[in-house]
């Protein structure tokens, strides 16, 4: 199962700017990221909630879906 999927599927938070994947923190995202330890991401505070969230770059593959 994908990233995406693992994060949808533990019903976390999830945004994106084009193809980079967004998820709030959480205990979800934390054990869902866990299990993927070689992917690349950064974390940032939501500018209108102040909450964290993961920025996971080349994720969000909805994004890649509509290019094919």
């Amino acid at each position: 199962m994908s990233l995406y999927s693992e994060l949808v599927e533990a019903g976390v938070e999830i945004d994106h700017h084009e193809s980079d994947l967004y998820c709030q923190v959480s205990k979800e995202s934390i054990a869902v990221l866990a299990r993927h330890p070689r992917l690349a991401k950064s974390m940032f505070i939501h500018q209108r909630t102040g909450t964290r969230w993961y920025d996971i770059p080349f994720m969000f593959e909805p994004w890649w879906r509509e290019r094919k």
